[in-house]
């Protein structure tokens, strides 16, 4: 399965992320997670600022701004995910983690496996693989499952086979970067308030495919067939203020319209203060996001 196409944005897709900021507490480590362990080239570094991605594209930036690890318990990121485009490049991400003996959680939700891990901020990041093709629906009755097309139905967070992972691996040197072909492919947030949030964000054009108040947790769409573009949960408790400025985090994510129309139509439904590289949005918990023409 393939998804090149959606680093300059799918037809059937609205939207596209592009790069998100984090706050963090030390450069230097950031900056060996990232191209060590996740396999990023650094593009670009200044003061207390590095970018880092592909050889085409940003899709991190690291401020060394914080002055304590990630905080739990507050409203903010949960985690971002960094998609593979295809099996033999998720085993390179999966292959890269086992050599360099670096921890994570491997899951299968049926519409994608994930490889979770931790940054040395304690920022959680997912390694993605998109497999829409494997899913037919969410089943909600007696806990959350997941019922594949195979007819199967399974744990929303089964355990993710690695060995059948492993038989796509093609290239087996970890210094060599990760894909062009890679993209910041979906967002998990943690929100005060699911409802409202959920209504914002259909605001700005995203298409709901879940929302389950009674599992405090809405996931909405782009218009592909992957529909967990957008996630959010109020699993650290509702009404929780947003994380302290000076924890690692999140500092701001974008957002990049493939039409005007699009784009328009988002800054019509919010309050938006524009600059330069875009137009500023706060959602209804705080978390601050850039919405621009791609």
């Amino acid at each position: 399965m393939s998804n090149t196409n959606q680093i300059n944005g799918s037809s059937s897709e609205f939207a596209t992320f592009g790069a998100i900021h984090l706050n963090n507490t030390n450069l230097e480590k950031s900056a060996l997670f990232w191209t060590d362990i996740v396999g990023m080239k650094l593009k670009k570094s200044s003061g207390k600022t590095a970018e880092f991605g592909t050889e085409t594209q940003t899709l991190v930036v690291v401020h060394e701004t914080a002055k304590t690890h990630f905080q739990k318990g507050y409203s903010g990121l949960y985690h971002f995910a960094i998609h593979a485009p295809n099996e033999p490049e998720f085993a390179r991400m999966l292959n890269r983690l086992i050599v360099h003996n670096y921890t994570f959680s491997p899951t299968d939700h049926t519409a994608s496996k994930s490889l979770y891990l931790d940054d040395p901020d304690g920022i959680n990041v997912e390694f993605t693989l998109e497999t829409p093709e494997r899913f037919k629906r969410v089943i909600t009755e007696g806990g959350l499952k997941m019922e594949g097309t195979d007819g199967i139905i399974r744990s929303a967070s089964e355990r993710l086979d690695l060995n059948n992972i492993m038989k796509a691996l093609k290239d087996k040197d970890v210094n060599n970067p990760i894909s062009n072909d890679s993209y910041l492919g979906h967002l998990h947030l943690y929100v005060d308030n699911v409802k409202n949030s959920n209504v914002f964000y259909k605001q700005i054009g995203y298409i709901e495919s879940n929302y389950l108040p009674q599992y405090m947790f809405a996931d909405l769409g782009a218009g592909g067939n992957y529909t967990h573009r957008l996630a959010i949960n109020s699993w650290h408790g509702m009404n929780r203020p947003l994380v302290p400025i000076e924890s690692a985090g999140m500092k701001h994510f974008q957002i990049n319209y493939n039409s005007k129309k699009k784009l328009n139509q988002a800054l019509h439904n919010v309050s938006v203060h524009e600059e330069d590289n875009g137009y500023w949005v706060k959602d209804p918990t705080g978390n601050t996001l850039i919405l621009k023409l791609a």
